[in-house]
């Protein structure tokens, strides 16, 4: 009896994490549960070629607000999903550069793990790899998803002691196949010694993923690069 009504249950998942939680209930093997929720889908369109150094963001800005953080987002007619935001953050440049340097900023470490490769690249003030592991509960399971992302750091304006303007640029590069589609830009603008103006851009193509949700990611890095907390 039990074992139907998981199985009902199941029918009100969506397709991927359906057909993983169906596999573990027939196979009793967390192991196949694991296989299922990190396979890896074709290789993703690259928004970004690092062999050059990236000086533009992929979306134009948003208007900055007077007084408020700004936020939009929306879908694109390929189904691609996206969110925007741009804020004044009362923190001279450079103390927000070396935030956004620590991914953990960008996360929600209630359920990720990160680990950050550092590599040299021409052009770059600092290039990294980030392998990526959420723990996902699906039904009677929980699960990891793995996936790895690449970001790039230019330097725009200024120089590297004295930054007006940085670039940053992130793209997925591989892992599972429930993130189809994942790259954004950060803009750090220094509006006087004290604060930075800062815009975010976010494209995603995921499963339980929509733009609204890209949107209050946003609020929430914007809450941890302020030290608000979660």
């Amino acid at each position: 009896m039990r074992r139907n009504r998981e199985f009902q249950r199941m029918r009100l998942l969506p397709g991927p994490f359906r057909r993983a939680a169906t596999r573990v209930a027939r196979s009793g093997s967390l192991t196949l549960a694991l296989a299922a929720f990190g396979e890896a889908a074709e290789p993703p369109r690259p928004c970004f070629d690092f062999s050059l150094k990236i000086v533009d963001p992929l979306s134009t800005p948003i208007p900055r607000v007077e007084g408020r953080d700004n936020s939009a987002f929306g879908t694109y007619p390929n189904g691609i999903d996206w969110a925007a935001g741009r804020a004044l953050v009362e923190m001279p440049i450079g103390a927000l550069y070396a935030k956004l340097l620590d991914h953990r900023n960008v996360k929600d470490m209630k359920k990720t793990t990160l680990s950050t490769t550092v590599l040299e690249r021409p052009g770059y003030l600092d290039f990294h790899h980030v392998d990526v592991v959420v723990l996902v509960r699906a039904l009677f399971v929980r699960v990891k998803v793995a996936w790895t992302e690449e970001w790039g750091y230019s330097l725009v304006e200024g120089t590297r002691e004295a930054p007006r303007k940085i670039v940053v640029s992130y793209q997925k590069i591989g892992g599972t196949g429930f993130i189809k589609h994942q790259c954004g830009s950060y803009v750090l603008q220094a509006h006087d010694e004290a604060t930075t103006d800062l815009s975010l851009y976010e494209e995603v193509k995921a499963d339980h993923r929509s733009a609204e949700d890209t949107r209050n990611m946003h609020a929430g890095i914007l809450r941890n690069l302020r030290g608000q907390g979660p």
